[in-house]
């Protein structure tokens, strides 16, 4: 049984964000959840369903690493639910400060906007098994295009107490992030920490994806085969830090000469939290 100090703070959480929800989706047409089916989104999923409010999905799933989407594909089948996927826009890398590289996949979300969906990678090692692995060049080429966005806001399970391996600690400007172009943002998590969350699958029985969480302990298995925000690829030719060199190519099994110079590289900064 847990403890009333817990359900209290929980049922707390959850009036307050359904008021917020049911405030701010007043002002809008066409609301769409971005939904990752990791443990936050789950959460909101079932919290948006459980109190009435109605909507499609969208959730950007790669093409390369179909393993990591299945616990998602069988919630979707599961629920009947409505979910969008498209094409990414534009296609770049992006450092940390650290020694760490991702795939950042930009998705229009109006003529004018995107939403960048950066993607931790899992760096080739030499020894490695490389039928586990992606030639980064090939999750970089693949297909892109336009869309016509119909939705006027976004929600999405981001919190305050997030942090990214790139960024580290990624604060939330407001719950509500208002844009002159492209939709607006509603965070309606975005003072819950991550024992909320966990506080709420309990409740309410959710399962969350069993290969990607630990989910008596709280936390993701350090094992990132199956977790859709990591993707383990060579990226050696198409790394900046290895400009002008030549690498090995366990693909090819032979020196190549590196193309980074012609990988575009995401510098620009998100809008809706603290960096």
């Amino acid at each position: 049984m847990e403890p009333m100090s817990v359900k209290m703070n929980l049922e707390k959480k959850i009036a307050g964000t359904v008021d917020f929800l049911a405030r701010e989706l007043a002002r809008y047409q066409a609301p769409v959840l971005n939904c990752s089916f990791g443990k936050d989104s789950l959460c909101l999923l079932h919290l948006l369903a459980d109190n009435g409010f109605s909507m499609p999905i969208v959730s950007y799933m790669h093409p390369a690493f179909p393993q990591k989407y299945r616990f998602a594909r069988e919630i979707i089948e599961g629920l009947s639910l409505l979910v969008f996927d498209y094409p990414p826009f534009r296609i770049s890398v992006m450092y940390s400060k650290g020694d760490s590289i991702a795939l950042t996949e930009e998705f229009m979300t109006s003529s004018m906007t995107t939403t960048a969906i950066p993607i931790d990678i899992i760096e080739y090692q030499d020894g490695d098994d490389f039928s586990r692995y992606r030639c980064g060049l090939d999750l970089f080429f693949r297909p892109t295009g336009t869309f016509e966005y119909p939705w006027d806001v976004s929600i999405i399970g981001h919190k305050d107490c997030d942090s990214d391996t790139i960024y580290g600690d990624v604060p939330l400007h407001s719950a509500v992030l208002y844009r002159d172009a492209g939709p607006d943002s509603l965070f309606p998590l975005k003072e819950w920490s991550h024992d909320d969350v966990w506080d709420y699958l309990e409740k309410f029985n959710l399962k969350v994806q069993k290969d990607r969480y630990d989910q008596p302990n709280r936390k993701e298995w350090e094992d990132k085969t199956f977790n859709p925000d990591w993707f383990e690829a060579c990226v050696r030719c198409m790394d900046k830090r290895h400009a002008g060199t030549q690498v090995f190519c366990p693909k090819l099994k032979r020196e190549i000469p590196s193309v980074s110079d012609i990988i575009p590289e995401f510098v620009t900064k998100f809008d809706y939290f603290g960096v």
